[in-house]
């Protein structure tokens, strides 16, 4: 039987989970890097406003001991940090040009997943939408799981004990997948849908089942496992190749984005410091031009987050179930005894 899950404040419905998840998550990359320095800003500025109303504020020539360096710092890294993401990019392009029998065999592997796919499930076509697409393979996989179900109602008791515990926890997983991908509007909602969705437990809790009750099991009932054994696996093979287009898209949306952004930056701070001698500098315009360098790193921060977070809680094993909460261990797999 499935062991109990411990219960995350960042995936609950509280105020503080949603906020979190928005954040890591659901949101916009640019609207929460937008957030993130106008709250930078708000707060620096702020306290840089009362500190300025406590003490004696010091004479206009002596802000460029502090601002210049610090602004002309900042002015160095947008430099940085745009000709990374070009070099980074050029790698990307360069890997999208392949030889034609490469692009040829990439298509025909797709082709040829559907087309099992559609042999697997009995029907002539299956979606090309991806939402769609998923939502098909939930709907069967929770068809095939009803009809296990009622074919072993009135079976022994431990049998019907551990496949209860098994439908309880398929059905909410994919009952949980489903009520997310009906507001899915994009790949990255679709993939953010699916990644919570574990179907290496679900594999490895279904073949176990099979095993240990392998001498009760009709033979109609093994042949419905092993469907729904196929069907996970269709599902783990097609997260697996929408995260990568999804990253695809994220980097190349963080690059577009990152020209606009540098841009204004690099325009901003290099007129700040070409007119510094001839413009007041009170602490909010100092501010503000510091947080209008600082853009670029934090939308950069925010993509990260994003597609490190999707990353992790997507990572698959196979038929193993890897888990944070142990050494490394991979869990159904006692490490061998050592002698002291």
């Amino acid at each position: 039987m499935l062991g109990p899950v411990a219960p995350d404040w960042r995936r609950s419905d509280s105020a503080l989970g949603r906020l979190y998840r928005w954040f890591l998550l659901d949101g916009n990359r640019a609207v929460v890097a937008g957030v993130g320095l106008v709250g930078g800003f708000l707060l620096v500025g702020g306290v840089g406003y009362l500190v300025d109303g406590v003490f004696p504020s010091p004479p206009p020539h002596e802000y460029g001991q502090t601002t210049v360096p610090l602004v002309s710092a900042l002015l160095s890294g947008n430099f940085l940090l745009f000709s990374i993401v070009v070099s980074v990019n050029s790698l990307f392009v360069t890997q999208e040009v392949s030889a034609l029998d490469r692009e040829f065999r990439r298509i025909q592997s797709v082709v040829e997943y559907r087309r099992q796919l559609e042999d697997i499930l009995d029907v002539d076509h299956v979606p090309a939408e991806p939402v769609h697409f998923v939502r098909l393979l939930s709907a069967e996989i929770l068809s095939r799981a009803q009809a296990i179900d009622d074919d072993l109602h009135t079976s022994e008791v431990d049998l019907r004990a551990d496949l209860d515990s098994y439908l309880t926890s398929l059905a909410t997983e994919t009952g949980e997948m489903n009520r997310q991908l009906a507001a899915a509007a994009s790949n990255a909602d679709l993939v953010i849908a699916m990644m919570d969705y574990n179907h290496d437990r679900q594999i490895h809790d279904l073949r176990r089942l099979q095993s240990t009750h392998s001498d009760t099991l009709p033979e109609r009932t093994n042949e419905s496992i092993d469907d729904l054994l196929q069907l996970l696996q269709y599902v783990a093979t097609g997260r697996a190749y929408f995260k990568s287009l999804y990253i695809r898209q994220e980097f190349a949306n963080l690059s577009r984005n990152l020209v606009f952004t540098s841009v204004v930056s690099v325009a901003t701070t290099a007129s700040f410091l070409h007119f510094l001698e001839t413009i007041p500098a009170p602490t909010l315009l100092v501010t503000g031009v510091e947080a209008i360098a600082l853009a670029p790193f934090i939308l950069v921060g925010s993509y990260v987050l994003r597609v490190s977070a999707v990353s992790r809680r997507t990572q698959a094993a196979g038929q193993f179930v890897v888990s944070d909460s142990v050494t490394g261990d991979v869990e159904g797999i006692s490490p061998p005894e050592r002698d002291d």
